[in-house]
């Protein structure tokens, strides 16, 4: 008997099944194209892609894209202004494309953000603790700023506000330092009533008090935010060197009138009033102070006036026409900066209660001391 071989019996295997099979199956044979369809004038072809494509951005392919950050449209219009101990930078630029770009800044320095709100282009770093001995393996800006051979551990705070010049349309970036250190000096109850430390509200316990601020890191800062705009380091040396910080020129006075209850308390600042007005805001900043309200021209008297809440806690009487008895709140000391021009070189800055009469109190000097001492 003989036997066929492997690959006959496959072959024949595959013939009897397509025998088997009906001849609606060879149809296909004998399809063609077709012509499209018409379209109704009154209706249109809609255009259908089957491939999507992610933008390169998301999908990875351009490196260029990935990485981009938005960019300054005209970098030589960044400029340090300002006078004294008061700077700022006025740049060309919407604040809405600053603001991001600021935020990023912030970001790349260390720094993490206790307060960002874009709505009102402010935002305020954490605070940067610099403990007593603390090394530094690095040589970044923090480690040269906040390393010293003081013994006092101190922290350090920056502010940067952004805000539309309504005169030329350009954009203004703010900065403002503010800083604390340990008092080493150990205070009685009485002297701590009257100290910073309760002046500030720092706490009770504690012996924690603002110092002033530097406006040298203000400075720095903003130089070094330039650089990160885009400036090279040549031309933002140059504009730092057409610059000079000096104190301004202020000084503090009480004018006794005979009745102790009359005597003004008030500031003399050599400098015009506009400047005088925006540097007395810069400082409350750095206080960190609220500003009730700020009008720099009122009714026929041309002085303006600057409402400000202070941390100095107050007990004031609650009760009301029908209460029996007396009833007590704290709430914070309210006190109004009342600015003239003595000359056009010199303004004024007096103090005042909420009600409008001399402001005489120990709490309320101590408030003009304190703003004197950040000024002078």
């Amino acid at each position: 008997m003989k036997f066929l071989p492997a690959s006959l019996l496959i072959f024949a295997a595959i013939s009897l099944t397509a025998c088997g099979g009906s001849s609606a199956d060879l149809e296909y044979l004998d399809s063609r194209v077709m012509p499209n369809l018409e379209i109704p004038p009154d209706l249109t072809l809609i255009n259908v892609d089957s491939d999507f494509k992610l933008p390169e951005i998301f999908s990875g392919d351009n490196t260029e894209a990935r990485n981009s950050i938005p960019v300054l449209a005209k970098v030589d219009s960044i400029k340090l202004e300002g006078h004294s101990d008061y700077y700022w930078l006025s740049i060309d630029e919407p604040v809405d494309n600053l603001y991001q770009l600021v935020k990023d800044f912030w970001a790349s320095e260390g720094f993490t953000l206790a307060m960002d709100e874009p709505v009102i282009g402010t935002m305020k770093t954490d605070w940067v603790f610099n403990k007593e001995g603390e090394e530094y393996e690095d040589k970044s800006f923090l480690a040269r700023i906040f390393s010293s051979d003081d013994l006092a551990e101190s922290q350090d705070q920056f502010k940067t506000r952004i805000a539309r010049d309504a005169g030329t349309g350009a954009s203004q970036v703010y900065i403002t330092h503010r800083g604390t250190q340990v008092e080493p000096v150990l205070l009685s109850a009485q002297e701590k009533k009257y100290d910073q430390v309760h002046l500030l509200n720092i706490g009770e316990g504690d012996d924690w008090i603002f110092r002033v601020s530097e406006p040298e890191l203000e400075v720095e800062m903003l130089s070094r935010l330039m650089l990160y705009l885009g400036l090279r380091q040549s031309e933002v040396d140059g504009q730092l060197a057409n610059i000079k910080l000096f104190a301004p020129r202020v000084s503090i006075h009480t004018e006794f009138s005979g009745d102790e209850s009359d005597d003004e308390n008030y500031l003399l600042v050599k400098e015009k009033y506009t400047r005088a007005w925006y540097r007395t805001l810069h400082q409350l900043e750095r206080l960190d102070l609220k500003v009730i309200s700020a009008n720099p021209e009122t009714g026929f008297t041309n002085k303006g006036v600057i409402e400000v809440e202070t941390n100095i806690d107050m007990e004031v009487d609650a009760s009301g026409f029908f209460s029996f008895g007396s009833e007590t709140k704290i709430v914070k000391k309210q006190v109004n900066l009342i600015f003239s021009e003595e000359s056009s070189e010199i303004t004024r800055i007096t103090i005042e209660t909420g009600k409008g009469d001399n402001e005489d109190s120990t709490e309320g000097i101590e408030f003009l001391t304190l703003l004197f001492q950040y000024m002078k």
